[in-house]
């Protein structure tokens, strides 16, 4: 008996043990801690209640440069206001100069500090990223800073037209949605959700009825990305119950799919961000999504191909515990695979290393990157250009510029840079596909996801030892760009230009 016993619990454990148990332990061995550099790298401390985060190259001159904000309440500095209360800097812009940050907020012209999410687009296609600014006061509008020539900011919020009032702006996520040329974006809100339609003249219409999204969501935040591969820009809204997910019709509008989708979640979920990518290479887009309050899991929905999604959440064990805040799809190892990053409220954070064959193990402690705790934004990037994938992490318990210690593999990284006419100038819904001989890979240029952050615009890839790549481009406005044979051997930085269909080498510029 006991030995049937046994040979049960034998039975369970091969049955139930995930796909990355074939891995080595010597692949463990390669990882290398990210290290918290927040301090020798410039940037002060930045209040006690981290919101957003996100980076921008704003200047153009190849370097990643910081949006940060914060809703503190004025607990650690300030000036005393009649109210009692003090009124210090919530938001922050920090030019990256070779790797070391400077605060140029007040210089730059920005000066609200209301304003606690941030998203960059080039919405005028002047070639120079504009910021696109949220609260979470309710009732108050968006604020877009016009980007002149790298060097200031302007505020035309009033002028292009985003004025709509009536629900607690959360989060503004940047997608050319009828592929016009001219980024557009969604106005994820508690209550109401708005999207505004980028005229091409400096305005922007609010069109949600006329399009098929309009009516109540109680959206925490949303979500652009190709569900189908037919080139256009779907819609995910996150929610305190069940989500939405409408497809685009390619004509100006949009059909609720949920139901067919299984996407919906549950009526208990309360889903506080989602990321997508193609984790497994298969061309389709994937979705993880980050639930808080009583629920008890995070789900990820693998992508079918045929329009519709499976829950694979325990067969990964990246159910995580309910707790969630942000997550972002990256490669941080650039071994060629997409690895999974999710925050929680009150436990640590996980970072789930993909091992293949749907396995995931996290590594977060190991990787030294489970805290600060209940970050808000982690955003992605490159901040020194050592072809590494970086994160600051911006939240209520602590701030963290983590820097990636790498290891020996190859990566690329790709500037893409529309025509402006027919694809808008920040690329933003481009598709690129990477071939190497042990496979493919593929991402879009995002104009936000998660909690309240946007990653870097520029696509990075990890290659293993991989020394060569095919890359094929996929526009907006339907163009495609190949290249063959690209080298890729250790760290490659390129330049991809709809206009000439080139690719040339990236060259940041020094700044003194």
């Amino acid at each position: 008996m006991i030995r049937q016993y046994i040979y049960f619990l034998l039975s369970v454990f091969i049955f139930y043990t995930p796909t990355y148990v074939n891995y080595s332990i010597a692949e463990d061995e390669q990882l290398l801690p990210f290290t918290n550099v927040q301090s020798e790298t410039g940037i002060p401390f930045v209040g006690e209640i981290g919101q957003a985060a996100t980076w921008g190259d704003y200047n153009v001159d190849g370097w990643q440069d910081l949006f940060l904000s914060n809703s503190d309440r004025g607990r650690s500095r300030g000036v005393k206001q009649e109210s009692g209360t003090q009124d210090i800097q919530r938001s922050f812009l920090f030019i990256n100069k070779n790797g070391h940050f400077k605060d140029i907020t007040g210089e730059t012209g920005i000066t609200d500090s209301r304003y606690k999410t941030a998203t960059w687009a080039d919405y005028n296609n002047d070639g120079f990223p504009d910021l696109l600014l949220g609260t979470k006061r309710a009732g108050m509008p968006f604020m877009l800073y016009k980007n002149v020539d790298g060097k200031s900011f302007e505020d035309v919020s009033e002028e292009a037209g985003i004025t709509k009032k009536g629900s607690t702006a959360v989060h503004g996520i940047w997608a050319d949605y009828d592929n016009d040329g001219n980024v557009d974006f969604l106005q994820a809100g508690s209550g109401l959700s708005f999207l505004y339609k980028n005229n091409g003249d400096g305005t922007f219409e609010e069109v949600s009825d006329s399009a098929g999204i309009g009516g109540k969501h109680y959206g925490n935040s949303a979500l652009w990305f190709d569900l189908n591969n037919d080139g256009y820009q779907d819609l995910l809204i996150v929610n305190k119950g069940f989500n939405n997910m409408f497809l685009n019709n390619k004509d100006g509008t949009f059909q609720d799919i949920t139901e067919k989708a299984g996407l919906a979640g549950d009526e208990s979920w309360n889903t506080s961000s989602a990321c997508s990518g193609d984790y497994n290479g298969d061309g389709y887009f994937d979705i993880y999504v980050t639930n808080i309050g009583r629920v008890k899991t995070n789900a990820l929905y693998k992508n079918n191909g045929d329009g519709t999604f499976k829950d694979i959440t325990l067969k990964t064990d990246t159910s995580d515990v309910g707790d969630g805040r942000t997550c972002a799809w990256i490669d941080y190892d650039a071994d060629g695979r997409l690895d999974l990053f999710s925050t929680n409220h009150l436990n640590p954070n996980r970072l789930y290393r993909n091992l293949g064959s749907d396995g995931f193990k996290d590594v977060a402690t190991q990787a030294g990157i489970d805290k600060p705790i209940d970050v808000f934004a982690a955003t992605w990037g490159d901040y020194n250009l050592d072809g590494f994938l970086d994160v600051f992490l911006n939240g209520h318990i602590g701030t963290a510029l983590m820097k990636n210690s790498g290891n020996t593999n190859n990566s690329i990284t790709l500037n893409l840079i529309g025509n402006g006419s027919s694809t808008n100038s920040s690329a933003i819904g481009a598709r690129v596909e990477l071939n190497t001989v042990k496979g493919k890979q593929f991402a879009e240029v995002s104009g936000g996801r998660g909690c309240c952050e946007q990653d870097m615009l520029p696509l990075y890839f990890g290659l293993g030892q991989n020394s060569k790549a095919d890359i094929k481009v996929k526009w907006p406005g339907g163009e495609t760009c190949l290249f063959k044979d690209v080298s890729v051997e250790k760290v490659n930085r390129y330049t991809i230009r709809e206009s000439k269909c080139d690719i040339i080498p990236s060259e940041p510029t020094s700044i003194n």
